[in-house]
């Protein structure tokens, strides 16, 4: 199972790193993939909740975009 979202704020190789980091803390997260230059954000695990993930994204500083 995977998710993807489109963040905003994701400025350099340090923004992923703090991305990648706050949500490998997220029961189920196996890998996070970010795209610096588009803000994307790929994760990858099982029983993901898209909410908890979009909720500890924002809270981490990286808004889902609309």
């Amino acid at each position: 199972m995977s998710e993807t979202f489109d963040v905003d704020n994701v400025k350099c190789g340090g923004c992923a790193a703090a991305i990648r980091d706050g949500l490998a803390e997220v029961a189920g997260v196996e890998s996070v993939e970010v795209d610096v230059a588009t803000g994307r954000v790929e994760v990858a695990g099982s029983g993901l909740d898209r909410g908890e993930l979009a909720t500890r994204l924002a809270g981490l500083g990286y808004p889902e975009r609309d």
